[in-house]
């Protein structure tokens, strides 16, 4: 009976659907993450493997492959692709100094002569991660509009030594390529790029077509409308649909010969600098090896995932099986974040031949929101036992800097600490800048009200 068993499991092994498992995968990481609509593929250069559209987007329509999604720092490698056709036409060159082609190109700090457009496609400029210049959303803006502001930042390191992620790379890269081409970004990429691989629902501007997105509130989603930066489609607010990310995917397979030289593919894909162990940054390309997600063969894994508020996406490359894997996600959360990436992750595993270790959660995000509650009630109470409570307060001065000091903590290093800037803090994390928000409005009414019971105690000359 025994043998039996082993036979029939064995055998349901060898016929079962191997798309199943993807499904299920996707599905767990659904509710693991409570997002509310996916679309998904596994690609090789000659077609779709296996894909998927689960449940529903921001309207509560059915996710289908033509429902659009924005694709976050997915824009970078289309980005830096777009370039590397530039280079075949001789419009530009990759060890050129940025200056060459922007002489208004300028940063606070010495060396921005130096810095090449190479070190902005591999993160090498010295550029810090900022917002200020990013996830601006005025309507009409444009890379190129951008360029005289880069002169109030400053460097973090000398050009091309060391590799620090930002955006404003590739804003600055975005700026090159309107220069060059004397059209806004958007347009040449939609001719060079995206037309040519007949990637015919991309979002390149604020669209009527694309659904509201999702982020967290206190740890489910809830839809809202994702605002859109017009100059941001080369850093992160391209978009499209599952059938344009899946073109794209193909075309890095090298499915476009035409389009895409695959010499020039190949380089972007090789990695450039070392960002850890095993890790490595190419030419708008993250290059890792499998080993990286649990697997005991090894081979390189090339991927970019991405975000705006309200959308996560990924797409992952496994050259060496001619493969790709393409996830779209309608909700985003800063402390979900490695959560939403495990959904590709694990399809990028199983394909490799492990199984998925999914990332848990952490008692990081609810100890933050039960902390900042807990502070707010705390903060309440004083207040209202500060407006009852007649007379003098004692030690005036202790209790001012102690609430300044608070102020300064929730409405200045906290942000920071997110790597957000206060202005965007409700836009990536909204129920922890509602939190803050109140609390910082608690300490102004609390330093108000011990103020006037001072003013009110003194004796009337």
């Amino acid at each position: 009976m025994r043998v039996l068993l082993t036979a029939l499991t064995l055998f349901a092994s060898l016929t079962a659907d191997p798309g199943d498992r993807l499904d299920q995968h996707v599905r767990e990481r659904m509710d693991a993450t409570g997002v509310p609509g996916v679309a998904y593929a596994v690609v090789s250069a000659k077609g779709v493997v296996h894909s998927g559209t689960l449940d529903t987007d921001g309207d509560g329509e059915p996710v289908t492959t033509t429902t659009p999604f924005l694709w976050g720092s997915v824009s970078k490698p289309v980005a830096a692709t777009l370039t590397t056709t530039l280079v075949k036409s001789g419009d530009l060159k990759l060890d050129e100094p940025v200056v060459s082609y922007l002489p208004a190109f300028r940063l606070k700090t010495p060396g921005a002569e130096r810095i090449t457009v190479r070190h902005l496609l591999n993160q090498t400029s010295g550029i810090p991660t900022s917002l200020e210049l990013t996830d601006q959303f005025g309507t009409g803006r444009r890379a190129l509009d951008t360029i005289p502001d880069f002169a109030s930042i400053g460097a973090v390191s000398e050009p091309g030594a060391e590799h620090h992620y930002s955006s404003l790379n590739y804003l600055a890269l975005s700026a090159v390529i309107e220069q060059i081409t004397g059209k806004p970004y958007a347009d040449v990429l939609r001719t060079r790029l995206l037309d040519p691989l007949g990637m015919k629902g991309a979002i390149t501007a604020p669209s009527d077509k694309l659904p509201p997105g999702h982020r967290y509130l206190f740890g489910r989603p809830k839809s809202f409308d994702s605002p859109y930066d017009p100059a941001g489609v080369g850093y992160g607010y391209l978009g499209g649909t599952l059938q344009d990310a899946i073109a794209f995917a193909q075309a890095q397979l090298g499915a476009a010969p035409t389009v895409l030289d695959p010499d020039l593919l190949a380089a972007a894909q090789r990695g450039e600098v070392e960002t850890g162990e095993g890790i490595q940054y190419g030419l708008g390309w993250r290059r890792w090896s499998s080993k990286s997600f649990g697997v005991e063969s090894e081979q390189p894994v090339v991927w970019h995932g991405g975000a705006v508020a309200g959308y996560q996406a990924a797409i992952m490359l496994l050259p060496s099986q001619d493969r790709a894997v393409v996830v779209l996600q309608n909700a985003y959360g800063v402390f979900q974040e490695q959560q939403l990436l495990d959904t590709a992750f694990g399809l990028t595993t199983l394909l490799a031949g492990g199984e998925p270790k999914p990332s848990t959660t952490g008692i990081g995000y609810p100890a933050a929101l039960a902390g900042l509650t807990a502070l707010a009630l705390v903060l309440l109470v004083l207040l209202v036992r500060s407006i009852r409570r007649p007379g003098r307060p004692r030690r005036l001065w202790l209790s001012l800097l102690t609430l300044g000091g608070l102020g300064v903590v929730f409405g200045w290093v906290l942000p920071r600490t997110l790597g957000l800037e206060r202005r965007q803090f409700v836009l990536w994390a909204p129920d922890l800048a509602w939190l803050v928000n109140t609390i910082l409005a608690l300490v102004v009414l609390l330093a108000v009200t011990q103020v006037v019971r001072t003013a009110r105690s003194r004796p009337s000359r």
